[in-house]
């Protein structure tokens, strides 16, 4: 195991809490016996690059203190250079689905204590037209809602932002029709959104896909099909308590590869959304690399 720990950070990220307690995360590690070394970013990009200028040959974890998209520009930058180091999340950011199915702690000192454990296990990864993806693939209404939120308003009020984008779309609510292939069946058919899932939860809903395992080799794809506007509450109802996948207005399957071409609609959504952050174009060619990334903490 190496003798240092590469924590990479966004100052900005979150209610911007995390820099008031970088001291402490030292103190952690130093009593485990790690030096650590603080990357703090400038710009968003700075999480694509930061690690490329490194010598990593004594790192032991990579530890990432940020939200979903933060996680998925590093996790892009080490599928796509051949970095083999385990990672580490600190969930400091709007948006930290991916933390939480790890169920790394919210509380910073108890993440730092979980993390400090150096307990690791091997992950899946999903890959769509040579990007790459921790937790979620998404298309339709409402998924490109995270890319544009003003980074003020998000930072201020939180998750509420990404409701209040939200129902900015609902105007041009539009049907959009999918043809969706997998291993043993093709569907086509009228949805309003789908998501393919690594952990169990987006957008804040904990339960969209709530018996996701991150290590079988497979991904879950959630597909709200078209449905009557007076039915959505209900059906929403159905997705917070994880009742949803047996409605007859969702389709669900579970996948280890998966094509998904636009054939209506796409006027509007033309992109996918990757956790957070802007996707490839359709179509998508979809799969599951498992057990391709080593995570630290959570255990």
């Amino acid at each position: 195991m190496g003798k240092y720990v590469q924590l990479i950070y966004n100052p900005m990220a979150g209610a911007r809490v995390f820099p008031t307690k970088i001291d402490y995360f030292i103190e952690v590690f130093q009593n485990k016996g790690y030096e650590v070394r603080v990357q703090r970013t400038k710009t968003a990009e700075d999480f694509s690059t930061c690690l490329l200028d490194k010598d990593l040959s004594e790192c032991a974890a990579i530890i990432i203190a940020g939200g979903d998209g933060s996680v998925n520009q590093v996790v892009n930058s080490m599928m796509k250079n051949g970095i083999d180091i385990p990672l580490g999340v600190i969930p400091a950011g709007t948006a930290n689905d991916f933390a939480n199915h790890l169920n790394i702690p919210f509380n910073f000192s108890e993440a730092f204590e979980n993390l400090s454990e150096m307990k690791v296990r091997e992950i899946d990864v999903g890959r769509v037209n040579g990007e790459y993806f921790i937790n979620v693939c998404c298309g339709g209404l409402f998924t490109n809602v995270s890319q544009n939120i003003d980074i003020e308003l998000k930072n201020t009020i939180g998750k509420l932002a990404y409701y209040i984008k939200g129902m900015q779309q609902l105007p041009k609510f539009s049907r959009i029709r999918f043809r969706i292939k997998t291993e043993n069946r093709i569907i086509d058919d009228y949805f309003f959104l789908f998501l393919v899932l690594n952990g169990s939860s987006a957008g804040g809903f904990s339960k969209l896909a709530k018996d996701a395992v991150l290590d079988d080799g497979y991904m879950d794809f959630v597909g709200i099909k078209e449905c009557p506007l007076n039915y959505l509450p209900i059906l929403f109802s159905k997705i917070i308590t994880g009742d949803h996948l047996d409605d007859k207005n969702v389709e669900f399957c579970q996948i280890k590869k998966m094509d998904i071409e636009c054939l209506e609609g796409i006027e509007s959504f033309e992109e996918s959304d990757i956790d957070g952050e802007k996707g490839p174009d359709f179509p998508l060619h979809i799969e599951v690399l498992n057990k391709k990334l080593k995570v630290i903490g959570g255990l």
